[in-house]
């Protein structure tokens, strides 16, 4: 299902009908259409007693991607109103769609849920998983002005509020900070990771924060991550969005065990980010039928959306750890014909995939640096989440010590051929005939 928004003749979005706001336990995403990172859900509905075309997102593989859903789980499905109208289950999410666009409607108060078996669709405003009476955050009140630039030696790009709230995944945490008079003030933070939003950096590496009001702040990279919790680049302060004053964006520190953090080391209204210092390009090339090359931007900002990150448990001398990386195959669907996915950085599109081909068979091979490769046939790759180019282990960013930056790994649970070897340093994968 190719991601492209489809400009139909006599359809319209609904209205001012704003974001949905998944929430799965700390994680939150807002949803909005059209989008450019999820594929596009088509299909009938019964709207105004007739039956209607209609648009709108798949539920199942956002929820998965944001780290499924178990058969005990429920999630709660709120009106603009906050009033709760109804629960769905694992076997209902799995066909579930969020309505955003019906053929020639264009005055709904809010997305709509979609059921095959239901005869009606009802308004939504908020998905909560398991919720248990906690207050609902606001969602979609994004200032225009509310934007962050990041500047990087690879590059520069300015986001606005809506765009980080819906390409990022937000985590909400407690966090307490402490004023030059010993006062301290506990609040719920809702925010980005530093690292999510930054990529990958040596921990001497230089972050320099820029205020609205040209005040600046600067921070080792190595200093954003420890283990008492995560620095975020916060939006909302218990549910709520940062005003103006004293800014949409703020960076706190925020976790499950309510680190604490003086009040000074906040940067408040911050409007750019500039990584500084040592800084250490890579690339992936990858040859086929054409020839495709991604940059360490590129890979980094790919993962950080969970669109495109999957995570594996991979053992290896014994230890088990947690993977996060791109899919191998939804790679190779650049180099394997001339049909690529279309935009900017990496997207995936199950049909670029040349599927037949595929299933006929070639050989993907897998090169470090250092030389060592791995071959594997393509028939264990076609469709197949759980092979990945890993730029994470237990959510930091590999080091070079540990095969990184990307490493060729694979799940435990995945069938692989035998005396298949990790690939470290991967920096070519190629596309080759049998034989």
């Amino acid at each position: 299902m190719r991601r492209a928004w489809l400009l139909v003749v006599g359809w319209a979005a609904l209205g001012m009908a704003g974001p949905v706001l998944l929430q799965m336990g700390p994680k939150s995403l807002a949803l909005d259409f059209p989008s450019s990172v999820w594929p596009i859900w088509q299909g009938s509905l019964v709207f105004g007693g007739e039956e209607r075309r209609a648009q709108g997102l798949p539920l199942a593989p956002i929820v998965q991607a944001l780290g499924g859903m178990s058969e005990a789980d429920v999630f709660f499905v709120f009106a603009p109103t906050g009033e709760v109208l109804a629960r769905l289950g694992w076997e209902e999410v799995a066909s579930a769609a969020l309505v955003f666009s019906v053929e020639g409607e264009s005055a709904v108060e809010a997305p709509l849920v979609w059921l095959p078996d239901q005869p009606s669709t009802f308004p939504v405003r908020w998905l909560v998983l398991n919720w248990q009476g906690e207050r609902l955050p606001e969602v979609g009140v994004w200032p225009e002005r509310a934007s962050l630039t990041l500047a990087t030696p690879a590059g520069e790009r300015t986001f606005s509020l809506a765009e980080l709230e819906t390409t990022f995944v937000a985590l909400t945490y407690p966090g307490t900070y402490t004023r030059s008079s010993g006062e301290r003030v506990t609040s719920f933070w809702t925010g980005i990771p530093l690292w999510d939003l930054l990529g990958n950096w040596p921990a001497d590496a230089e972050i320099e924060v820029v205020a609205a009001d040209g005040y600046r702040m600067r921070y080792r990279y190595g200093s954003l991550q420890d283990g008492e919790g995560l620095w975020l680049l916060a939006f909302k302060q218990d549910g709520k969005y940062l005003p103006f004053n004293p800014g949409h964006f703020r960076l706190v520190k925020a976790g499950p065990g309510n680190p604490v953090f003086p009040s000074a080391a906040s940067a408040r209204m911050v409007a750019r980010l500039e990584v500084r210092g040592p800084y250490q390009p890579y690339s992936l090339r990858l040859v086929g039928a054409r020839e495709q090359v991604f940059s360490r931007w590129d890979l980094e900002v790919g993962i950080a959306c969970p669109c495109h990150a999957r995570a594996v448990i991979s053992t290896h001398k014994g230890e088990s750890h947690v993977y996060v990386g791109l899919p191998l195959w939804r790679l190779l669907a650049y180099v394997d014909d001339d049909v690529v996915p279309q935009g900017s950085g990496i997207k995936f599109d199950d049909g670029a995939f040349h599927w037949e081909l595929a299933q006929s068979g070639y050989i993907v091979e897998i090169r470090g640096a250092d030389g060592f490769s791995q071959v594997i046939p393509s028939a264990y790759l076609a469709g197949e989440d759980r092979f990945i180019l890993a730029l994470k282990v237990d959510g930091r960013f590999l080091s070079e010590e540990e095969g990184g930056p990307l490493l060729f790994v694979w799940d435990d649970g995945v069938s692989a051929p035998p005396g298949l070897k990790r690939v470290k340093w991967v920096t070519e994968i190629l596309i080759r005939p049998k034989g």
